[in-house]
């Protein structure tokens, strides 16, 4: 079974998306997929905790990282890939194992 590689990106500030893009990486890697996750830049001046921790802890997406994907997962502004995921761990794993059955037809 050939490896899945999913990029995560988000835009978060406060904490709360960030929570779901890692409940999607962690779905992800439970189907065992390669993970990146990247966080989009702000422009904000406010800096709170979370904010100056996220800012220190993840990079933004490269144009690297597009080419390493399979699939890309986005959340912003508490939703995932579009929809408020009230699981996105499931979310993560259903995106692996669809990916997996789309490469299986190539």
């Amino acid at each position: 079974m050939a490896p899945i590689n999913v990029l995560v990106i988000f835009y978060s500030c406060s904490g709360s998306t960030e929570k779901l893009a890692l409940a999607a990486a962690v779905g992800a890697v439970q189907e065992r997929a390669n993970i990146r996750l990247r966080r989009l830049p702000d422009s904000s001046l406010e800096c709170g905790d979370d904010l100056i921790r996220m800012r220190r802890e993840y990079v933004p997406p490269a144009q690297a990282d597009a080419l390493w994907a399979d699939e890309v997962v986005v959340a912003i502004d508490g939703k995932i890939g579009g929809c408020a995921e009230t699981n996105a761990t499931a979310f993560g794993r259903k995106v692996v194992r669809e990916t997996r059955t789309f490469k299986a037809r190539l």
